[in-house]
């Protein structure tokens, strides 16, 4: 009865002790481990490939940071405006470039020729003026104390020394380039006379007004009442005599008016939005005279002519226009010094980077 019970129980097995690993052992790995480790630092310092070289020079990326980050901020700044989603907008169509892929290629462009144009200003012997130093210095302060995160510091070990070197850098180079663009052959004078100022003859005005009419329940703009409107005339009526012995405009209004308002303005000759028998009224102001009460489409309006022959538009037109040619010629001048020097930039390393998360802190 008992022979299939013995037949499966069969032998005990023998239970196998686990024998303790040596101590020398665990030292021996540890001590293997610890130089991989330090091979790999080692290494990583030794044949770290530098994100940008000219001639003989090799940048790393710690070297590039504040150039970096100073368009980063900007940038990033934007973002925060549009809620976070202007970094990932497209930023040419054609090629579906975004902002983060044009703000990156700007960067390290910025950081080629600032390097570039700082060599060219110290080979002629450029040197940090007091002020600049002076300027550089509460820079450095407002930067390290007030304007960057200490997360930000901490992770591009900006110090006060570093930043010295990177913005006095830019300095110099800023100050190079305005003195190469000064004597590059660009022509102010003949750009001036290519410029016909009738095309940008100005008025510049100061008004009051009030607006007659109102949004109705679809959202679109009415006329409001003829009682209404006679209240709004009545209202701006008020102001006019105060207007017409006042110097300044802006301190007419009462801080609890509601319905008047005060803006500057102007129109060119060339064309306006406001109505042309109005446009027609102001044209034949002098300077300093006060209109009567005129009724527009959207409201009452009092104007006084500030300036009926202004020159603003007139002179930022031709200094855009000397700014465009100057541009031009310091953009050819540059890539004629750019061809003097070995430069390379590291692609490989630059598409392991994206722009709004290098120097900042998310």
């Amino acid at each position: 009865m008992n022979r299939t019970k013995k037949i499966l129980s069969g032998p005990k097995q023998e239970k196998k002790v686990r024998k303790p690993i040596d101590k020398k052992v665990y030292i021996i790995i540890s001590a293997i481990l610890g130089v991989l480790l330090i091979g790999a630092l080692l290494f990583d310092q030794l044949y770290k490939r530098p994100l940008m070289k000219i001639n003989e020079d090799k940048y790393y990326l710690e070297d590039l940071n504040y150039y970096i980050y100073d368009l980063e901020a900007q940038y990033d700044a934007i973002d925060q405006m549009f809620g976070g989603q202007y970094w990932d907008m497209v930023y040419d169509q054609m090629t579906g470039i975004t902002v983060r892929d044009a703000a990156l290629q700007e960067a390290i462009e910025t950081a080629l020729m600032t390097e570039v144009l700082y060599k060219e200003a110290m080979a002629k012997d450029y040197q940090l003026t007091e002020e600049e130093n002076e300027t550089i210095t509460e820079q450095v302060n407002s930067l390290l104390e007030e304007k960057m995160d200490e997360k930000v510091i901490k992770k591009n070990n900006f110090t006060k020394e570093g930043l010295r070197d990177s913005i006095g850098k830019i300095t110099l180079a800023n100050r190079y380039r305005k003195d190469l663009i000064d004597s590059l052959p660009v022509d102010d004078e003949g750009i001036k006379a290519g410029i016909d100022p009738a095309d940008y003859k100005r008025y510049d005005i100061e008004y009051l007004f009030i607006s007659t009419q109102e949004t109705n329940e679809d959202n679109e703009m009415v006329s409001l009442s003829d009682e209404d409107k006679q209240a709004a005339y009545d209202k701006i009526s008020s102001y006019y005599d105060t207007a017409k012995n006042t110097e300044d405009w802006s301190s007419i209004l009462a801080d609890d008016e509601e319905d008047v308002v005060y803006r500057e303005d102007y129109f060119l000759e060339s064309g306006t939005d406001f109505p042309e028998e109005f446009q027609d009224i102001m044209k034949s102001m002098e300077n300093g005279s006060v209109s009567d009460i005129y009724e527009a489409d959207n409201g009452y309006y009092i104007v006084r002519m500030v300036d009926n022959d202004s020159s603003i538009s007139y002179d930022n037109a031709v200094s855009s226009a000397i700014s465009r040619a100057e541009s031009q010629a310091f953009s050819e001048e540059y890539d004629r010094i750019l061809s003097t020097y070995d430069f390379d930039i590291n692609e490989n390393i630059l598409s392991t980077l994206d722009m709004g998360e290098i120097t900042l802190v998310k």
